[in-house]
């Protein structure tokens, strides 16, 4: 990772990987529909400093990128590309970034934020949104129409 965003109350990486902890993420079209998702889970009564938006290349190009990692995170991430799908969601995250998409955070640490967010999302209608936590990546809506 080439920066850490403030934003994350966790962890934001795992194996050398970004990997934000007990958030949700939603992929968006263009920036203006990811604000718009962000100011339905404000009126939905999310926290200001749980949600947030972030161009595709803040996230692909700061946070996703391998460019300055050492060789002991290059290693991690080549094993957690062997046992799992986190590099195959960064590159879905990096051609989004090239077509002008956006990204919705939000920060879901228990079941009830959890289910509330899903349910949000499932009305906002993002390409694709998913989960971080512990067990892995929950994929929650993959893909889809954007309608906002």
């Amino acid at each position: 990772m080439k920066q850490h965003w403030d934003f994350f109350k966790d962890s934001d990486s795992s194996f050398g990987l970004f990997y934000p902890l007990h958030y949700t993420m939603a992929a968006f079209e263009v920036d203006t529909h990811a604000e718009r998702a962000r100011q339905r889970f404000l009126e939905d009564g999310f926290a200001e400093d749980d949600v947030a938006t972030a161009s595709g290349p803040f996230v692909a190009d700061r946070l996703e990128s391998m460019d300055d990692a050492n060789w002991f995170d290059r290693l991690r991430a080549q094993l957690a590309d062997l046992v799992g799908t986190e590099t195959g969601y960064l590159q879905d995250d990096r051609k989004l970034a090239q077509r002008g998409g956006a990204f919705l955070f939000v920060y879901t640490p228990d079941q009830d934020r959890i289910d509330r967010a899903h349910a949000l999302i499932e009305r906002l209608h993002p390409i694709y949104a998913r989960r971080y936590h512990y067990a892995g990546i929950e994929n929650i809506r993959y893909p889809a129409q954007s309608k906002l």
